[in-house]
């Protein structure tokens, strides 16, 4: 049910749910990225949406996802909403770096939500449908994706949403509207949810707007050091949290990504 519909709990069993989702929102949940956590300071705050931003060619995809993975073999579960890239290519990718989802994709928990924009529903519905993606069609507002947003993160499921091709079908109001809505949903059920953006696909004005919109943002940048390319993540704010370290490099290695300092002593 949507949060649009739902009467407040009352009495015992109410208080004893909202004493549980304070706990929630409380908790930190480790990356799973070697050395990340210990730059930090802590692992990420819970409850909060985070903005992942990249240059095309980063790893900021990569970044949301073995995240995402490490909180699933932890006994997690996971919604991961794609818009241009079908569920297949996804795990896929994944698999390039030893994140294999699809045993978890078979039993339920991790979950792809195939989010379709009107500009997308003659496109997608030319093309097979993949059964492990559940469809979600939006009309000219995101009530569907709402709905959608709303069940997953009551289950207890981590999110991630690719964001670019939404900003260009839809007016920034209702980008901000979305966003506000599932702020909202997470401050109660906790857990940790990401929006990915690549930078300079949007004109400065939209992106700023959307990073003074959510809690947290990590921008993540490429650099090139001999024959290496590191990702430099620059960590403008996170809600409820004084990291330690604004910027964190990540080396690629075959196991996935982790902080330089681990890559060094290696």
């Amino acid at each position: 049910m949507s949060i649009f519909g739902e009467s407040k709990d009352v009495g015992p069993q109410g208080r004893m749910e909202d004493a549980i989702l304070t706990q929630q929102k409380e908790a930190v949940i480790p990356t799973g990225i070697p050395g990340f956590d210990e730059v930090l300071g802590q692992g990420l705050p819970t409850g909060n949406l985070y903005l992942v931003s990249g240059q095309i060619g980063s790893s900021s995809y990569q970044f949301v996802q073995q995240i995402l993975y490490n909180t699933l073999i932890s006994k997690g579960k996971v919604a991961y909403y794609t818009v241009e890239n079908s569920s297949t290519d996804i795990i896929q990718d994944m698999q390039l770096v030893g994140m294999n989802i699809q045993q978890y994709v078979d039993e339920g928990s991790w979950i792809f939500g195939r989010v379709i924009p009107p500009s997308m529903k003659q496109i997608i519905e030319v093309l097979p449908e993949i059964p492990m993606e559940q469809r979600i069609e939006l009309d000219t507002s995101f009530t569907a994706l709402m709905n959608h947003y709303y069940d997953m993160i009551k289950e207890g499921r981590n999110t991630a949403l690719n964001l670019p091709l939404l900003v260009r079908s839809f007016p920034l109001t209702e980008i901000q509207n979305l966003l506000f809505y599932v702020t909202g949903v997470v401050r109660r059920y906790g857990g940790i949810h990401f929006v990915l953006l690549t930078e300079g696909a949007h004109d400065q004005s939209t992106m700023v707007t959307i990073k003074d919109t959510v809690d947290s943002v990590f921008e993540v940048s490429t650099a090139t050091r001999g024959a290496e390319i590191e990702n430099i993540i620059t960590i403008s704010k996170i809600r409820g949290m004084m990291p330690k370290a604004r910027i964190v490099r990540l080396a690629q290695r075959e196991s996935g990504l982790a902080t330089e300092t681990i890559r060094r002593v290696q």
